[in-house]
């Protein structure tokens, strides 16, 4: 099968077609066909050496992917031959992958495989970001960093749909403002041209009870942190500035009764009460037109590099997928 493998760390350059062997599900797992693969900012750390997880060489990038199923391991009872499904699991930029049985989750008819392959990772970790650890409750109000990337954009959905009363997002260019826009937000604010937290606070004085927060470094924490209200929280979901090293000063928090939380999707993944009911949500949502899943852009499988240096351009609007 073909497979994008690497077999020294670093940026894209690093990334080969390559051929590999096919693998084979063992007790518990799903042998997929690949369809369409869904890029995400932790696939490009983890080529560098970056990521929580470290690469045995050959590495295959890749966390998520949609296709149809070609065979089940022994004990996988619930999933049958030919269903079409998506999956989180290792070595998804390939032709086959495997995945195990509690990270496979049907779709929807009508719900393309670039559509599905944008949803597992981006749709967990927006919704569990504002309900598991921001606890958003209705009539609440949120910002969302990043607000035009692959999670940002289902955020500010999500976020309307749980019943947030104010959604504010920060974007990096007049384009995805208007993106931004036009998914709900009620206020978007390019931090290339304006302090993100002047205008929040000009437009909600009390401030906003949840921040979700994935740029990293202390003078973001620190102006984060000015927006939220009294008894807010910040979750940290990421550090797309690779800067992982900002601090916050304690009595501040105090003095507002403030929260700062991480989510981390990986340790949730074996827990399926909790990810299959909100996943399930979300794909039918989709499949329906209630919920806009954003592929800003579709590549190859032997474009990965090119859909890399995109990712970490940082210039991209929603979700890349890689087409196999």
């Amino acid at each position: 099968m073909r497979a994008i493998r690497f077999h020294a760390l670093g940026g894209p350059d690093v990334l080969r077609v390559e051929d590999a062997p096919e693998p084979t599900p063992k007790p518990g797992q799903v042998l997929l066909a690949v369809r369409a693969v869904g890029l995400n900012y932790a696939d490009t750390m983890f080529t560098k050496g970056q990521y929580f997880i470290r690469p045995t060489f050959p590495a295959t990038p890749g966390m998520e992917a949609a296709g149809e199923v070609l065979a089940v391991g022994e004990g996988v009872t619930d999933i049958h031959v030919g269903d079409r499904v998506m999956a989180l699991g290792d070595g998804a930029y390939a032709e086959r992958m495997v995945a195990p049985a509690y990270s496979v989750y049907p779709i929807p008819a009508n719900l393309s495989f670039e559509q599905a392959a944008a949803l597992p990772v981006q749709g967990l970790t927006a919704h569990h970001a504002l309900t598991l650890a921001g606890r958003l409750a209705p009539g609440e109000k949120v910002l969302v960093h990043a607000a035009a990337g692959g999670v940002g954009t289902l955020a500010v959905q999500i976020a309307r749909r749980l019943g947030a009363s104010f959604v504010a997002g920060t974007v990096g260019s007049p384009a995805k403002a208007d993106l931004v826009r036009s998914l709900g937000a009620d206020l978007v604010v390019n931090y290339r041209e304006d302090d993100f937290a002047t205008r929040i606070r000009s437009a909600v004085k009390e401030g906003v009870d949840v921040v979700l927060e994935m740029l990293g470094g202390t003078e973001v924490y620190k102006r984060s942190l000015a927006c939220l209200a009294p008894m807010g929280r910040m979750v940290v979901y990421g550090a797309a500035t690779a800067d992982v090293r900002g601090t916050v000063e304690p009595v501040g928090l105090m003095h507002k009764n403030l929260t700062i939380t991480g989510y981390y999707m990986t340790p949730l993944i074996k827990r399926r009460e909790l990810c299959a009911p909100p996943l399930a949500e979300l794909a039918a949502a989709a499949a329906e037109g209630a919920l806009r899943v954003i592929v800003g852009k579709t590549y190859p499988l032997e474009d990965a590099a090119e859909a890399h240096r995109d990712l970490a351009g940082r210039a991209s609007t929603g979700k890349l997928v890689l087409v196999v």
